[in-house]
């Protein structure tokens, strides 16, 4: 019987070993600010009042979430600032391609506006578990939670996120009205 159960852990071996080295992958490179949190920032330059940028960012807002209200705590016109407080989900993938949910991950993206320019950071990256823990920790090879798929996720999922905005901050293409 005990030779069995060894002749079985031996087989199974090179699978568990398999799975290790499939997620000991570098982190990609996350930017940090001066006290190691996550943190993008980017300043955009886009034609337009600050009141503008701010309407078009707004107008962005309602079509990229599903509850635009609840996810903007933040909306001053006058100063030129929008907060937004939202999550994301990150996700297991096995072998097989099969993807399992890995968690949810709070972020904060704070954009402001002036004339012909806006601001966008996202920061305050929370992985949202029993307790909330510091998604910086995914960067930290001597952690328990290092995981530099989910840090390529979180890496992927602001870049996409920015981008997005650049795309939304554009202004409307203005047609003319035909003359007849």
């Amino acid at each position: 019987m005990k030779k069995n159960i060894i002749l079985l852990l031996t087989l199974l071996a090179p699978l568990f070993m398999r799975a290790q080295i499939g997620t000991a992958s570098s982190a990609p490179d996350i930017p940090l600010d001066d006290k190691g949190k996550i943190r993008y920032v980017e300043v955009a330059k886009q034609e337009g009042a600050q009141k503008d940028l701010f309407k078009r960012c707004v107008k962005w807002i309602n079509s990229e979430y599903k509850n635009p209200s609840s996810v903007t705590p933040t909306r001053d016109m006058v100063n030129g600032k929008i907060v937004i407080r939202h999550t994301f989900r990150i996700y297991n993938a096995a072998e097989n391609g099969v993807k399992t949910k890995g968690g949810e991950v709070l972020y904060d993206f704070i954009i402001r506006f002036k004339d012909n320019r806006y601001r966008m950071e996202m920061t305050n990256f929370i992985v949202k578990k029993t307790s909330r823990t510091p998604a910086e920790k995914w960067l930290d090879k001597s952690s328990k939670d290092y995981n530099p798929a989910y840090a390529k996720q979180l890496d992927e999922f602001a870049h996409m996120k920015m981008e997005s905005l650049k795309q939304g901050m554009k202004p409307e293409k203005e047609y003319k009205e035909e003359e007849w």
